[in-house]
């Protein structure tokens, strides 16, 4: 199952020196951080939004606790949805059965 996760770093409420604590802190953990030991996670796009302040990760995972380990190491820094995806190819064809049913049912 492929996941769409969207990441923001949190800083609402913060000082001035909490934020610059709390950007160093998830600076030095993410350094620490190793892809390739992330087990059972395939990660297809790790990319960062232009405010430098959050962005997207397209992850790939056959349980979803796999998903769960990986968003709660940064939970302490950011706040972070997850939503299940799946690709275009298969939405498609999906939607149109899907729409096919909706105007055959919503005929007298």
């Amino acid at each position: 199952m492929k996941y769409m996760l969207e990441y923001t770093v949190r800083t609402a409420g913060l000082s001035h020196d909490q934020n610059f604590a709390g950007s160093q802190s998830l600076l030095t953990a993410f350094s620490k951080w190793k892809p390739e030991e992330e087990k059972g996670l395939t990660i297809h796009a790790f990319v960062a939004n232009l405010s430098g302040r959050g962005g997207y990760v397209l992850v790939e995972a056959n349980d979803p606790k796999t998903i769960t380990t990986f968003v709660a190491k940064y939970n302490f820094w950011n706040d972070i949805s997850v939503v299940p995806v799946i690709d275009i190819s298969e939405s498609v064809p999906i939607n149109a059965s899907s729409l096919a049913w909706a105007q055959s049912a919503s005929r007298s």
